[in-house]
């Protein structure tokens, strides 16, 4: 168990049972435009706002600076000793709180606990997990909070003689664990607390209890001023609390403030106020477009709302609906939304979601806090999966590392590591960098399953292209693989699934470094972490540093291995580059002996004129009457006229050459032609940037609507918009039969294309298509979506 008192001065326990209830008030003025619109609300009737509103005579002690807070009350969350809380836990760590670490005294440490059937978890395990977890965010300055405490249960198992002896066994044992920890000042060693929960009167309780209070009374907060015009939110607050008030709309919070005369915020003030009492951990606030709505008075009750799916299964209802429900979850790592509303009609539940609005907040949070994660649909997913959630933190199944077996693995991947320069990397920031980046990528399903795993994952880039994302121990692992070959990785795919891992990365620890309640703005999370470049040698990441990488053309490894650095290094390629910079020695022979592909021959067709690739053609042997038939069929369009020479010679057989033509055939022709064979490097780069595709469903299907106007909004681009979204040209060639005006031709294309089986079509491969052509249509489908 874990509990936090949180930034209060004296702990004291909070009711178990709460009713969920809100603020419903009368016909009065507002201070925002939010009020009017929070009247449609369904929340229940309960007192007036004036029933909480501070009274006059407390306003003028305060005025006047003579009142006097008596009482600094505190939360008290119990995590019940679930694992399950890893991702969830980090939600009330503040910087001001007090954690007790708590486990079974009358058990060995290295004892396997039955509670867990999979043997591996103990009470060394757990106390372990639960410190690195809390101390991870804790950065290197003065403040010794937060502090833990360590307290032993069942000593009502053991003689008092017994219980002594334990004690400092514990005590030593505690020490042997933590004494060289870089963070050992938040850590209390001289004292482990060995209780009976079963005698309310136990003295080790009351014990532990004075130790918390006395923490809380010496901490650097203790007595710090804050600005007197606070005082009568933070009573109101607190009488909310005491009438088991859990949140509120924040528009009734505004109306309250009006009340409190020359003591009310103004609107700027009332956001500071309630960001810095959630900074505090006192309440829950984000200021953000649809979280801002409510206000959450009583954080801990959000652990109670956790509970109905976020828990271990010694917890599990005892529906067998419900169970199903919370195994698919386990199992699967996705849970629907109407189940998860399902889970959130048990009484004991429900109490604390007092209307659907309330609902849909919690939500949104949990989405936002990568709880909860909307996964980015591919192929095999349909409409009704839209309201499908990820929920990493409930998976228990391990990733299979048999692929790392296989030897063909090491010849199609590269590796990249992030090792962060902390002990371990607790589960919760596993969690939610893999939650986030599932955001990004969508995790790639085997038989209708999602390869979603504890702390790992396998995301999908396009049919040839994978990664595997694994956390483990200091660092973050990933490999990507493209089925061919690591050669023919697309340099642009490489760094763009490094610049977002690094953001992603980046911008969790942040998150954390902001949600412990302390201001970290300055703080470069850079220094946090190093990243490594390398690729797969004797089933494991052979890496070395960027900067080693970049001064060497290759190194050799503990295992004798040599490895070049030319392909690791696509990692950080810069993809803004156009040309290929003057240290490439061209294409890896693997991509040489590739058979071209109709994607291959339109990129290459785009780099040449008409006159360079004739001389080309020529030169790979096609006859002269070839390209007088491709000129008279398909006239004066020099892209068309390339790409259909270059097509008639891959299936031409050429007298005196073999059959199976290839990229090394196109190399060899360019350079007997003194062409840039720099243009074949050109042919493997991808259109990576996200950033201009519309927030809205970049992966769903486009609709009717777009494939029947988008031609209208393109131009002559039929045969090059079609290779790239995966038609052949064998197809496009009917379609050109079938019809000879332009546009019905990019329609039928259109169709084909969004009817095909091979891929799903998406709305970003559109885009991607039509960025290279280049001849409009880019911007038309955008706006289309941000219209919605």
């Amino acid at each position: 168990m874990k509990t936090d008192t949180g930034y209060s001065s004296e702990l004291s326990q909070s009711s178990n049972s709460f009713i969920k209830e809100s603020l419903d008030l009368p016909g009065t003025k507002t201070i925002t435009s939010e009020l009017n619109e929070s009247t449609a609300i369904s929340l229940p009737k309960i007192k007036k706002i004036e029933a909480f509103a501070v009274r006059d005579e407390i306003l003028k002690e305060v005025k006047s600076g003579q009142y006097k807070i008596k009482i600094a009350p505190s939360d008290l969350i119990d995590f019940g000793g679930q694992r399950s809380y890893d991702m969830t836990h980090q939600l009330f760590i503040q910087h001001g709180g007090t954690f007790v670490v708590m486990f079974d005294g009358s058990r060995d440490f290295h004892e396997p606990l039955k509670e867990y059937p999979t043997g591996d978890i103990t009470n060394e395990s757990i106390v372990k997990h639960w410190v690195n977890s809390i101390l991870t965010y804790c950065v290197d300055d003065n403040d010794v909070m937060p502090m833990i405490l360590f307290a032993a249960t069942h000593s009502d198992h053991l003689s008092y003689d017994m219980q002594k002896k334990m004690k400092k066994v514990f005590v030593k044992k505690v020490t042997e664990m933590f004494g060289t920890h870089e963070m050992k000042k938040h850590i209390v060693f001289d004292s482990i607390f060995f209780i009976n929960g079963t005698d309310k009167n136990d003295q080790e309780i009351q014990n532990l209890k004075n130790k918390v209070v006395s923490i809380a009374m010496n901490q650097p907060s203790w007595g710090l001023r804050r600005p007197m015009i606070w005082v009568p939110l933070e009573l109101l607050i607190a009488n909310m609390k005491k009438e088991n008030i859990d949140f509120i709309l924040k528009t009734h919070l505004a109306e309250a403030n009006t009340m409190n005369g020359d003591l009310s915020l103004s609107d700027k003030q009332l956001d500071d106020f309630l960001l810095t009492q959630h900074a505090l951990g006192k309440i829950m606030y984000f200021n953000q477009p649809k979280l801002n709505t409510f206000i959450v008075i009583y954080p801990p009750a959000l652990v109670n709302i956790l509970k109905s799916f976020i828990t271990d299964e010694m917890f599990w209802p005892k529906d067998e609906t419900l169970r199903n429900i919370l195994g698919n979850m386990t199992n699967t790592g996705r849970i629907k939304k109407c189940d998860l509303l399902k889970l959130w009609q048990q009484k004991h539940i429900d109490q604390w979601l007092a209307c659907d609005e309330f609902k849909e907040f919690v939500i949104q949070v949990l989405v936002h806090l990568d709880v909860l994660v909307e996964p980015r649909r591919h192929f095999g997913l349909n409409n009704a999966d839209m309201n499908i959630f990820l929920v990493p933190c409930t998976v228990k199944n391990e990733i299979p590392m048999s692929f790392l077996d296989d030897k063909s693995f090491e010849n199609k991947t590269i590796a990249l590591v992030y090792r962060l320069l902390k002990r371990t990397i607790p589960s919760s920031l596993a969690f939610k960098l893999i939650g986030a980046v599932s955001g990004i990528w969508p995790i790639k399903e085997e038989n209708g399953r999602p390869l979603l795993y504890h702390s790992a994952a396998v995301l999908y880039v396009d049919s040839k292209t994978e990664f595997r994302i694994i956390v483990e121990d200091t660092r973050v692992v990933v490999y990507l693989t493209h089925m061919p070959s690591k050669f023919t990785i697309s340099p642009d795919i490489a760094a763009s699934i490094q610049e977002c891992l690094t953001f992603t990365l980046t911008d969790v620890l942040k998150f954390y470094l902001t949600s412990i309640g302390k201001s970290h703005t300055n703080k470069d999370v850079s220094t946090l972490f190093q990243i490594e470049v390398g690729e797969v040698c004797d089933r494991s990441p052979c890496v070395i540093s960027i900067s080693e990488a970049i001064r060497s053309s290759s190194w050799t490894c503990c295992n004798r291995n040599q490895h070049l650095t030319k392909y690791p290094l696509l990692w950080i390629f810069d993809k803004t580059q156009k040309k290929c910079p003057p240290d490439c020695t061209g294409l890896h022979v693997d991509a040489l002996s590739m058979l071209p592909s109709d994607k291959h021959l339109v990129r290459l067709a785009c780099q040449l004129d008409i006159d360079s690739c004739k001389e080309l053609v020529f030169q790979l042997g096609l006859q002269e009457t070839h390209c007088k038939n491709v000129n008279h069929t398909y006239g004066n369009d020099a892209l068309t006229l390339n790409t259909m020479m270059l097509y008639t010679w891959m299936n031409t057989k050429i007298i005196g050459k073999s059959t199976t033509k290839s990229i090394f055939d196109l190399h060899a022709g360019l350079k007997a032609i003194g062409a840039d064979t720099h243009v074949l490097c050109k042919v493997f780069r991808e259109y990576t940037d996200f950033s201009e595709c519309p927030n809205i469903g970049p992966e769903e299907v486009p609709n009717d609507d777009i494939i029947n106007n988008l031609p209208q909004n393109l131009g002559n681009c039929a045969l090059q918009l079609g290779v790239e979204l995966g038609v052949t040209i064998n197809s496009i060639e009917q379609t050109k039969t079938d019809y000879r005006k332009m546009y019905d031709q990019t329609t039928d294309i259109l169709r084909k294309w969004k009817n095909s089986t091979e891929e799903k079509p998406t709305v970003f491969k559109l885009l991607v298509g039509l960025e290279r052509v280049h001849l409009g249509g880019f911007q038309f489908v955008k706006d289309m979506y941000l219209r919605k």
